[in-house]
Order: structure tokens, then sequence, then C-alpha cells
């Protein structure tokens, strides 16, 4: 019983000891971001001023002036930088990341959580059948004794794997339109959002394109990995041992699968925790109203309050998926055990 007890103890001490590095990890993501915001050689509001001023605005000198001086109160950029670095923090944690400039004055806050949704859909389910398809068929790659069918697979992988992801989208979307007749006219009106039934349907219908063309090349990465790691098991000597003892085929590839799963479940929490920073080259292709359209329109528009809100966002979610990492391996492998935990 005391045994037990000292285990949980030690067991609740790591957890906390992992949060709490959880917590670090975050504050430094979030002050590299700030930094890095504060380094650039502009700032929203020098640069609304000089565009006014360089189209010929009818606003006089003291005008422009006034406004600059109102732009700068207004994204906190006329205060010393220590007072402005606790304000970033201390706004951050009540979710208040300031207004946008290049969808000015909405809140970074309101963007960020209207185009969320939409990376979701689309990255997340991308990422699960990439992971689940990659792997299984990489451990039936490894364990089959169809040759021709396995030669197919690896060299449709590496035809497939150096082509460009933009050359596959506008293939796709050739097929698409030319070759299905498909209407392509979705993917240049906006979705107002809603929670009901047609709304969610909508958004895997605007998905499914750019998500097919996610998937075939994502899935390779997840088979080729899987497959190097079987081939490795398949050599180790237990698994030589079930084969002599004439374990059978789908005996041995269960094995193989458990064995190379935890480099495998490494990939596809880190892979999901990345649909919080969206895919800029897929999102503008499509014209997939989600959060890597909106982060080039914050690139290209030099609004660095919406580009920080992303990466702190990708920079939170990163570190959350470390942590569940971190506490879940037991779970997926028995033979890993927390710290002190018997």
């Amino acid at each position: 019983m005391y045994m037990k007890l000292y285990s949980l103890k030690r067991f609740f001490s790591y957890i906390i000891k992992r949060f709490i590095m959880m917590v670090i990890m975050i504050w430094i993501g979030l002050t590299l971001s700030f930094t890095i915001s504060r380094l650039l050689p502009f700032n929203a509001a020098e640069y609304l001023v000089s565009q006014l001023a360089a189209v010929g605005s009818q606003l006089s000198a003291q005008d422009l002036e006034n406004m600059r001086k109102q732009l700068l109160s207004l994204y906190g950029l006329d205060k010393p930088l220590h007072i402005q670095y606790i304000d970033f923090l201390r706004n951050f944690i009540v979710g208040n990341m300031g207004p946008s400039f290049a969808y000015f004055p909405t809140p970074v806050k309101n963007i960020i959580v209207a185009a969320l949704p939409w990376s979701i859909i689309l990255l997340m389910s991308a990422s699960i059948v990439n992971w689940v398809t990659g792997n299984v068929i990489g451990v039936l790659a490894t364990t089959s004794r169809r040759r021709r069918v396995v030669g197919v697979l690896e060299n449709f992988a590496l035809i497939v794997m150096p082509i460009p992801y933009a050359v596959l989208g506008l293939a796709f979307l050739i097929v698409y339109a030319l070759i299905l007749k498909l209407p392509l006219t979705m993917y240049g009106r906006p979705v107002a959002m809603e929670l009901s039934l047609r709304f969610i349907l909508s958004m895997f219908e605007r998905a499914l394109v750019p998500m097919l063309g996610l998937v075939i090349v994502g899935w390779i990465g997840s088979f080729l990995s899987m497959k190097n790691l079987s081939i490795r098991l398949m050599q180790e000597d237990f698994i030589v041992y079930k084969i002599l003892q004439g374990a059978r085929d789908r005996h041995v590839r269960g094995m193989v699968f458990r064995n190379a799963l935890i480099p495998q479940y490494t990939g596809l929490v880190l892979s999901l925790s990345r649909v919080f920073v969206g895919s800029m080259l897929v999102e503008y292709l499509f014209n997939y109203p989600g959060i890597g359209l909106i982060l080039r329109s914050a690139v290209s528009s030099g609004d660095y309050n919406l580009m920080v809100g992303i990466i702190s966002i990708s920079v939170i979610a990163v570190a959350i998926a470390t942590f569940i990492l971190d506490t879940t391996y037991p779970l997926i492998d028995p033979r890993i055990r927390y710290p002190g935990a018997g």
C-alpha cells in the first residue's frame, strides 16, 4: 500500500514537472514572438501613415502626425519596451491580441477564431488520414509476400514525393474542374460561419480537393518511415523467433506495428499541433479561408499583430502537444514507465 502511494506521488510529481516545463516553453515562445515583432524595421502605425502620405492623402502634415500618435497609442507602441512586454503578456492571457492592421480595426482574436475551424477541418483530417494510411501500408509492405505490389507502392512514393505541392494542387484543380466538370465557385466566395449541419457540410465540401492533394503527398512520409522501422524490427531476435515458431503473418504485423508505433505516434501528435498555423501554400492556392491564408496576408501587409497572434497560438499548440506526448507514451507502449511509478 505504501509503495503504491509512493509511486502515485512520484507520478503526479512527474506530471506537474512536465506541466511547468510546458508553461516555460510557452513563455519562451511568446517572448521570442514579441522580441522579433519589435525588431522589425517598421511598425503598423508608421506604415499606415506612410501609405496615406504616398497616395497623396488630403490630410495635412499635422493631421498625419496626430494620426500617427493615435495609432501608436492604439497599438501600445508609445510606451517603454518593458511596459509593452508586460502589457503583451497580460493581454495575451485574457485573449486580447490587439487590432489587426490588415483588417483594421477587427481584433486579431476574432480573425483567428473565424479562420481556425477551416484549418482544423482541412489539416487535421488530412493528418489523420495520412498517418493511418501510411503506417498501415508501411507495415503491410514490409511483411507482405506480394513483392510486385510492394514495388509499385515504393515506385509511386518515390515518383510523387519530389513533386511540389503547387504542381499537384494545380493538377487537382484541372481534374476537378475540366475533367470531372465540378464547380470551383466555392473557392471564390466567403462562407458565413454558423453552428449548423449545412455549414459543417460546406466546410468538408470546400476542404475536399485541397485535402486530396495533401493526402496524395502526405501519406508517403509515414509510409517510408514505417517501412524503414519495420525492416529493422523484422531483423530483431524476438520477431525472428516468432517467425521461426510459425506465427501467422497477421500476428507478426501486429508485433511490428506496436513496436514501431512510438516514433510514428510522435509524428502524428506534432503534425496535429501544426494545424494551428495552417498551410500557407495550400490555402492560398485554393483560396481556402484558413489560418495560412490570413498569415500570408499578415506577412505581405506587415501586420505583425496578426503574425504574432498566429505564431503564439502555434507555440501553445506545440507545447501542449509535447506535454501530451510525454504523459501518454506509457499508454502507447507499456514498456515505458513514468519516473518512479514502479
